[in-house]
Order: C-alpha cells, then structure tokens, then sequence
C-alpha cells in the first residue's frame, strides 16, 4: 500500500493529535508566571484558587506575543501574554516588568524566526527570594541565554521578540 506525500502544516498550525480514551480538556490553559500564591507558576482551580503546576518547564511552539493593559487596585498594569500550542493551547501571562517577562523576551529577541518553527522550553525557576521567579528559554536541547541590564531597551527588546513570533505567522 502506497501513501501520497502531503504536504504538512508549520508546527504551530498543526492541530494536537490526542490519543484514544479520558485524558486532559482540550480548551485552553491559562498558565500565571508570578510567585504570589505558589512557589512556581499556577492555574486556577474551578472555584479560582490558585493550583501550583506540577512541572516547571513547558514545551511547545511559540504562537503570538502580546501586551495587554488593564487595572489592579485602581491602578493602571500592562501584563506580557504570550500563546503557546502544547499538549493544549496554553496562555502565559506575567508582568511586563517582572524578572519572569525580561528573561523570556531578552531570550525570544535573541533568537530568529527560524528557531522558533522549533519546540522551545519554557522553565519557571523561583529565585532565593521569596516572590522573584525566572524564566529560562531552552531550544533543541540549549539554554538560550540573553544578557540584559538596567541600560537594557527593553521597547526594542519587546519589539524584537514580537517581531520573530509575528514572522512565524507570515512566513
């Protein structure tokens, strides 16, 4: 029996192939990177109560990059989202200027579109201190590590980032 070569989708357009029986919700995951209820990142639970995520890495394709203003405690906040496709889709969300944002856009800036037609590894790692979380990027098996500073642009940075996410999309 012969089979015909067709031709296949980028990874991130793909759809997830789920196996046969009982098994996780398909529906999106939305995924806090910040220390304020849990010694990692968390979901939330039905009644919305924070529930540490067992595992500290997440792997997948990177689909978009975005900001997102909004209010808490009367103040106006802009939050970093960004989409994942994983065993699920998965949105991340984390401050704009937390520890957590900075280590993942300095390392997405850093790569090219290219790189991320490839699965990357997202790995949450708590600080000694006690609401400080850091993000490492991982590519084919490699940290991707970024240098950044208090003279850091983060503007262009965040700019950089999008752009190689937004590339993946048109190209």
């Amino acid at each position: 029996m012969q089979t015909q070569d067709r031709p296949q989708a980028p990874p991130q357009q793909q759809a997830h192939v789920r196996p046969l029986g009982f098994g996780e919700s398909p529906s999106g995951l939305a995924i806090f990177c910040n220390r304020a209820k849990t010694n990692t990142w968390y979901t939330l639970s039905p009644d919305s109560q924070p529930e540490e995520l067992p595992y500290p890495a997440l792997t997948g394709y990177l689909q978009s990059i975005e900001f997102i203003k909004g209010e808490y405690r009367g103040k106006p906040k802009t939050k970093l989202r960004f989409k994942m496709m994983a065993h699920r889709p998965c949105t991340l969300e984390a401050g704009s200027e937390s520890i957590f944002t900075k280590g993942f856009l300095s390392a997405i800036a850093s790569l090219t579109p290219d790189h991320l037609r490839h699965p990357i590894t997202i790995e949450a790692i708590p600080a000694d201190e006690e609401k400080v979380l850091f993000c490492a990027v991982w590519l084919m098996g490699q940290k991707v590590f970024q240098a950044w500073d208090d003279q850091t642009n983060w503007r262009e940075i965040a700019r950089k980032a999008k752009d190689n996410v937004a590339q993946l999309q048109s190209g």
